[in-house]
């Protein structure tokens, strides 16, 4: 009997991929322009033909009831839902030519 002893190789254990940095902010970017799409959706649906007195007269005018949020700290991977409301407060119709800008930014 021979005593040669064999190694065998075990390999380190699978380490979890990070995540891009750029990850949460666009998903969050693009969650918060679906809510806003939703919202005009919805709006549109409710409109009546009764006429309110415009804040803006002769154009067409957003005001928007809320323009920052803080969520305080965040975990990573978290998923935040935050709805907009836009009125229009003029007397013509508000219409978007393309999806509004919303920036989301991180904090220290």
């Amino acid at each position: 009997m021979s005593n040669q002893h064999k190694s065998v190789a075990i390999p380190p254990k699978a380490q979890k991929a990070a995540r891009p940095q750029w990850l949460l902010p666009t998903l969050l970017g693009v969650a918060a322009l679906a809510v806003i799409a939703l919202v005009i959706w919805l709006a549109q649906g409710r409109q009546t033909s009764v006429t309110s007195p415009s804040a803006v007269v002769g154009q067409p005018s957003a005001a928007i009831d809320q323009t920052t949020f803080d969520y305080g700290n965040v975990k990573l991977g978290t998923t935040i839902e935050t709805v907009f409301r836009v009125k229009n407060v003029g007397d013509q119709a508000l219409v978007f030519l393309r999806e509004p800008d919303v920036e989301v930014v991180e904090g220290c």
